[in-house]
């Protein structure tokens, strides 16, 4: 089954170009009223033509569950719907939108839809030993996934720096060389600076930084993939 696109709300707004442009780029097409329910692999749109979908929206903010969905708003709604990107808003889509923007936002929230389904990711509280040069840093990981983790820090490690990596599953211990893809720091004021619009880095509410495994072999990370399941 491919992915396919719902849309959710009165069904008006979804019937003219936008509908057409979805069905272009080879999405499966389904509108449903407010109550319609997506499967896994859907990518939601949600209507906001009046205040009440866009209250209803800001509702249903706390159980999106950083999900990647888009809006459809007739309703001038762009500056109230900013609390949402931490839910998991990629953009919003309106009448006046271009078909190149409208398909940029549209295949953007699919993209990060398929990664974060394919590199599941769940919260943990994991002890954690970080080598890098002589520098040791034993600390907890807040993330997991088979290919990497956050690691909790206030003094992250550069991009791109090495280092070597110790933790345990209740089924094993692992050790594996990684690589930092981003960090996050703290400011002068002890605000945490993340970026709300990436899925990978808005579940993040601390300092530290993203890891990505280099060294674990594949029946290490189907253990790590075994663990995630058994938490979930």
């Amino acid at each position: 089954m491919g992915y396919g696109v719902v849309f959710i709300g009165k069904g008006n707004a979804f019937m003219g170009d936008f509908r057409k442009l979805v069905e272009d780029c080879g999405y499966e097409v389904r509108a449903g009223g407010r109550d319609q329910q997506a499967d896994s692999r859907d990518l939601c749109v949600y209507e906001v033509a009046d205040k009440d979908d866009l209250k209803l929206l800001m509702e249903m903010g706390g159980r999106l569950q950083a999900e990647p969905f888009l809006v459809f708003a007739t309703l001038d709604a762009a500056d109230w719907l900013q609390p949402l990107k931490e839910a998991g808003l990629m953009g919003v889509v309106s009448p006046a939108s271009s078909a190149e923007d409208a398909s940029f936002l549209l295949n953007k929230a699919l993209f990060y839809k398929k990664m974060l389904k394919r590199n599941p990711r769940i919260q943990v509280n994991l002890p954690v030993e970080l080598k890098s040069g002589a520098r040791t840093i034993r600390t907890n990981a807040s993330l997991l996934s088979r290919d990497g983790m956050f690691i909790v820090t206030l003094n992250p490690l550069p991009v791109n720096a090495l280092c070597e990596l110790r933790f345990s599953l209740p089924s094993m211990p692992l050790e594996t060389a990684a690589r930092v893809l981003y960090n996050i720091s703290i400011n002068k004021d002890l605000n945490i600076i993340a970026d709300p619009k990436d899925p990978f880095k808005r579940l993040v509410s601390h300092p530290g930084m993203a890891v990505f495994f280099t060294g674990l072999s594949d029946s290490e990370k189907e253990e790590i993939d075994g663990y995630i399941k058994a938490l979930e």
